[in-house]
C-alpha cells in the first residue's frame, strides 16, 4: 500500500506541536500574568498547539479503523512497552549521571505509576485505548450501510466529551461525566475523516482557511478575556476534551490534507512520523536540559517567553534527533523479527 504524506505530515506536525506546547510549561508561562501583546500571542499559538495529542489520536482512528482482534494485533502494543521502559530507563540513568535522578527504586515504581518519564501520562492512555480498538472497530462498522451511522456515533461521543465544556459554561447543564473519554470521541473522528476523506476534501480551500481564522481569532479572544491581568485560565473548554480543542482539531486536519507535500521531504516526514513516541518520550529528557540551560541564560521570565521562537526549534531537534536514533536502536529486535518472518 503506498505510504500516505498526508498522514505523515499530521503525525510529524502533531509531535512538533506536543514538543511546542510544552514550552508553555517549561519556560514559565503559565506563571505569567496576562496582560500584553505578547501574552495574547502565545495564547493564540497555545489554541493551534494544544491540539497535539487529538491529531495523534485522530491519526489513530485514520489508520486503524480496520484492524480485527487477534493474537497478533495484541502482541502488537509490545513495541509501545518496549519503547516506554527503554526510554524510561534511559531518562532516569541519564539525570543519575548527571545529579538530577531519584534513587532505583523509585524509579521502577515510577514505571509503574507512569512517572519516572514526566510525559509518559499519554502511554497509560494509549494502552488502554490500543485493546479497546478491535471493540471500537466492531462498533463503527456494524451498521455502515445505515444512512447517517457513523454521523450518529460522532455525534454521541462528541456530545459526552466535548459538548460538555461549551454548554456547561456557566452551570452545568447536561451530563459531564464522559469527558475523560475524549480519547474514544478523537477515535471515531478519525476514523470518520478516513471513510468519509474524499468528500471532505472537497471542502474550498477558502472556505476552511475562513472557518480556522474565524476559529482562531474568537477562541483567543475569550481565553484572553478570561485570563485577563491574572495567570492564564486552563478551563474545560480549551481543554483536550474542550469544545475549542476539538474543532481547531479538525480543522487543522483538514487544512493539513489540502498541503501538498513534497518529494524530498517525505523521507524526513516518515522519520519523524515512525518516531513520535520515541520523540515524545525522550523530549522529558531533552528538556530538562535545553529548558535548564535556558533558564539559566534568560532569567527573566518575559525575556524567556518572548524567545519561543529560538527556544522551540532548539527543543525539537533535540527532541528528534536523540529520539529517532533510540527508536531506532529499540526498533532493532522488532526489525529482526519482520526480517525473518519475510
Amino acid at each position: 500500500m503506498k505510504r500516505n504524506s498526508s498522514i505523515d505530515l499530521m503525525k510529524s506536525s502533531a509531535i512538533f506541536f506536543v514538543v511546542s506546547v510544552h514550552f508553555l510549561l517549561n519556560s514559565g508561562f503559565y506563571d505569567m500574568t496576562i496582560h500584553s501583546t505578547l501574552g495574547i500571542i502565545w495564547i493564540g499559538m497555545r489554541t493551534i498547539l494544544i491540539t497535539c495529542v487529538p491529531l495523534f489520536l485522530v491519526a489513530t482512528g485514520f489508520l486503524m479503523n480496520r484492524k480485527q482482534l487477534s493474537a497478533q494485533y495484541v502482541l502488537g502494543i509490545v513495541p509501545v512497552i518496549v519503547s516506554y521502559l527503554g526510554i524510561s530507563l534511559l531518562v532516569w540513568g541519564t539525570l543519575s549521571a548527571v545529579g538530577k535522578g531519584s534513587d532505583f527504586s523509585t524509579a521502577i515504581n515510577g514505571i509503574f505509576d507512569y512517572s519516572t518519564d514526566s510525559y509518559s501520562w499519554y502511554v497509560e492512555m494509549y494502552l488502554g485505548l490500543y485493546l479497546f480498538i478491535p471493540l471500537l472497530n466492531i462498533i463503527w462498522n456494524y451498521k455502515k450501510e445505515i444512512k447517517n451511522y457513523h454521523l450518529y456515533i460522532v455525534f454521541i461521543s462528541s456530545l459526552l466529551t466535548f459538548i460538555p465544556s461549551l454548554l456547561n459554561s456557566f452551570g452545568k447543564v447536561i451530563p459531564d461525566y464522559w469527558q475523560i473519554c475524549y480519547p474514544v470521541s478523537y477515535y471515531f473522528i478519525g476514523a470518520y475523516l478516513y471513510t468519509y476523506q474524499e468528500e471532505i476534501k472537497k471542502i474550498s480551500n477558502i472556505k476552511i482557511i475562513s472557518l480556522f481564522t474565524l476559529a482562531l481569532a474568537t477562541f483567543t479572544l475569550t481565553d484572553t478575556l478570561a485570563s485577563w491581568n491574572r495567570e492564564f485560565q486552563w478551563l474545560d473548554h480549551n481543554d483536550y476534551f474542550g469544545y475549542q480543542t476539538a474543532i481547531m482539531t479538525v480543522l487543522i486536519i483538514i487544512i493539513i490534507w489540502k498541503i501538498p507535500v513534497p518529494t524530498w521531504s517525505q523521507r524526513l516526514l516518515k522519520s519523524l512520523s515512525t518516531a513520535t513516541l520515541s520523540i515524545y518520550l525522550i523530549s522529558d529528557l531533552t528538556d530538562q536540559f535545553v529548558y535548564g540551560f535556558f533558564k539559566h541564560e534568560i532569567p527573566n521570565l518575559s525575556q524567556r517567553v518572548m524567545a519561543g521562537p529560538m527556544i522551540i526549534p532548539v527543543a525539537f531537534s533535540s527532541a528528534a534527533l536523540v529520539g529517532i536514533l533510540v527508536g531506532k536502536i529499540l526498533g532493532l529486535p522488532f526489525k529482526k523479527k519482520e526480517n525473518r518472518g519475510s
